[in-house]
């Protein structure tokens, strides 16, 4: 598949699906050490190989993504890098014990869009409020910068995905079936309106 970030819109493969890693599990899920000193850090050049292996590892493990899912992401975060400087962008590290955990990268697309890309959250994290504390910081900060609309994909083979991008008052703008990583999926492009919102 060719990887090409200028196609990125409603309806066509998005190298910004990434938002599917949120995949936050709402269950209830007791409390333990390892999860009670998530710290919350801007994201470091250093930091490209464990998110380029994270992503990489739970899609193929998870998903069976085929081998072009890794050109994508390193595509991605080639066109996030690129934007580093522009001070609309947001790009954040969950760490525990300093070892990264999540991701999550905004960055704007138009002068009043961003959009939130490369969202990952480690399976054994997930369910405890760190990907509800990633977004919101992005969803604020993206107020905060002037956005009037935060834009995420997703597919819908991730319910967890898309409950938490609705819980923060998301809404599904466009569904389209897209064949991608060598499997046949739905994606799903959600907008969030920040003019006259309130969260």
């Amino acid at each position: 598949m060719k990887v090409s970030t200028p196609a990125e819109g409603p309806g066509r493969p998005l190298l910004t699906f990434f938002g599917v890693a949120a995949k936050v599990c709402f269950m209830a899920c007791p409390q333990d050490n390892r999860h009670s000193s998530i710290a919350i850090r801007s994201y470091q050049g250093a930091d490209r190989i464990w998110v380029e292996d994270a992503n990489v590892r739970f899609y193929r493990a998870f998903h069976d993504f085929d081998s072009t899912f890794a050109d994508a992401v390193s595509a991605a975060l080639d066109l996030l890098e690129g934007q580093m400087s522009d001070a609309r962008s947001l790009y954040l590290i969950a760490e525990s014990g300093r070892q990264p955990v999540g991701c999550i990268f905004l960055s704007a697309e138009t002068s009043t869009v961003s959009r939130i890309r490369l969202f990952y959250l480690e399976e054994a994290y997930r369910g405890r409020g760190t990907g509800k504390r990633l977004l919101s910081a992005v969803v604020t900060a993206a107020r905060e910068k002037g956005f009037e609309t935060v834009r995420v994909s997703t597919f819908d083979r991730h319910p967890e995905a898309c409950r938490l991008y609705e819980s923060f008052g998301f809404e599904a703008v466009s569904t389209a079936r897209s064949k991608a990583f060598g499997k046949d999926m739905r994606q799903v492009d959600y907008e969030l309106l920040l003019v006259g919102g309130a969260l």
